[in-house]
């Protein structure tokens, strides 16, 4: 089984550009005047992650 992960944002990189929401397949993360990572609907597929211009996104694996 495919392993499971919760998306970290570096709030100190972040800048709210959107790109990682603009990106997601399943809308897991949600972007306005903070950053919102929403657990549930989250697929793994670390698309977001790779999206960000600058680095500010990271993962930890979850037991499922």
């Amino acid at each position: 089984m495919p392993k499971k992960i919760r998306v970290l944002v570096n709030e100190d990189k972040c800048y709210l550009c959107g790109g990682c929401a603009g990106v997601c397949p399943t809308l897991a993360i949600e972007v306005s005047s903070s950053w919102r990572f929403i657990e549930e609907k989250c697929i793994s597929c670390m698309i977001c992650i790779k999206a960000c211009p600058v680095g500010a996104l990271s993962y930890e694996e979850v037991s499922q």
